[in-house]
């Protein structure tokens, strides 16, 4: 009795394996493919803000910005694309920091994105995860199954021997 109840919540527990990985996979999946920058990894926020009376002012702005990062422990680099205007990048992010005038303001943002091997890195770890969870998933289902159908056919022949005697 006892082997059935933990049977039934391993099954249970693969289950749940096995759907937090389809879920995840699919998830990533979507991420992947309704993302802007495939080329760069996946885009995970983009942020803007405008600051009133500082639109001549760029440069200084780009300078003291850079310090302030510096200072904080984030060494952005001058791109080689002049799409933006400073880029950071560690394993897990890239980040593009742009600053444009906007008459009198200045708007500053910058777009996160995680980094193609970090994202590579993450579905290869999920890969694994899934199999394994399809594999175990499968093979409790069998032996469920198995357990179930001797359960059953002993159930049976005791049924037949109570009755002979």
């Amino acid at each position: 009795m006892v082997g059935l109840i933990i049977g039934s919540v391993v099954s249970l527990w693969l289950l749940f394996g096995l759907s937090t990985g389809i879920i995840l996979a699919v998830i990533i999946l979507v991420g992947v493919l309704f993302s802007r920058d495939l080329n760069r990894g996946i885009t995970t926020m983009i942020s803007e803000i405008i600051f009133p009376g500082l639109g001549g002012k760029k440069d200084l702005f780009l300078e003291n910005l850079e310090k302030e990062l510096k200072r904080r422990g984030l060494i952005p680099r001058v791109p080689l694309d002049k799409q933006v205007d400073l880029i950071y990048r560690d394993f897990f992010n890239e980040v593009r920091i742009y600053a444009t005038q906007e008459g009198t303001s200045l708007r500053f943002g910058y777009r996160v994105s995680a980094t193609s091997g970090a994202v590579t890195l993450g579905v290869i770890l999920l890969i694994p995860f899934v199999i394994g969870s399809v594999v175990l998933f499968a093979l409790a289902i069998l032996r469920r199954n198995n357990t179930q159908l001797t359960l059953r056919e002993a159930g049976q022949a005791a049924e037949i021997l109570s009755r002979e005697t």
